[in-house]
């Protein structure tokens, strides 16, 4: 209430309307901050669950690959034999021969040979062959299994209870490329250094 020529008037002055006004400000700014939190922590959680969803999904296709490996060699189409189970010493690369798809006309025994790698944009790529095909002919079947994987480490156990980052290893000789590793553990390595590992037992075939 205020005076106009000396009569009371009903209402708010103009400093008290600014007042009201600065408040109300302040309020709504804080309620949008605090919106804005809880929305950022919805977010988070969501893309949280979304990213270990794709890692166990990643896992889970890896796991299946390994137990189903055969000690079954591959022909590259050019001359070339591949051993049926070996990395890449300089880089990560890892590329085996595994049993258990789908037998069709095209590819009889189910085999398919599977070749992991990280390619240029920190993708774990994982491309599967026929047993018949030869990627030197054929690109095969692509699929991305992680985004933003910075490494991935092996270590292997031979039949003799020995350790080897590579495989083959050095007590193999060159002729055994059907020798497979007892047993396989895998870390994975995002580029938030986050580690993840599964250890594979019982692979070896004699």
């Amino acid at each position: 209430m205020y005076k106009v020529n000396g009569q009371n008037v009903n209402g708010f002055t103009l400093i008290e309307a600014i007042v009201s006004l600065f408040l109300l400000s302040i309020l709504s700014i804080m309620s949008y901050q605090a919106v804005e939190v809880v929305t950022g922590v919805n977010e988070r959680s969501r893309n949280g669950v979304e990213d270990e969803a794709k890692l166990q999904r990643a896992w889970q296709v890896i796991g299946r690959d390994i137990l189903h490996m055969r000690p079954r060699t591959f022909h590259d189409g050019l001359d070339g034999i591949e051993a049926a189970y070996f990395t890449n010493p300089s880089d990560f690369g890892l590329r085996l021969s595994r049993g258990g798809g789908p037998m069709v006309r095209s590819n009889p025994t189910g085999m398919r040979r599977i070749d992991y790698r990280i390619d240029e944009d920190n993708q774990l790529i994982r491309t599967s062959w026929a047993i018949t095909e030869s990627p030197r002919q054929s690109d095969g079947t692509r699929l991305i299994l992680l985004n933003n994987v910075k490494d991935i480490k092996l270590l292997h156990v031979d039949k003799d209870g020995e350790y080897s980052i590579d495989w083959p290893p050095k007590n193999i000789s060159k002729t055994e490329k059907k020798t497979l590793p007892r047993m396989v553990n895998m870390t994975i390595i995002t580029e938030d250094d986050v580690e993840t590992s599964r250890l594979f037992p019982g692979v070896v075939r004699d």
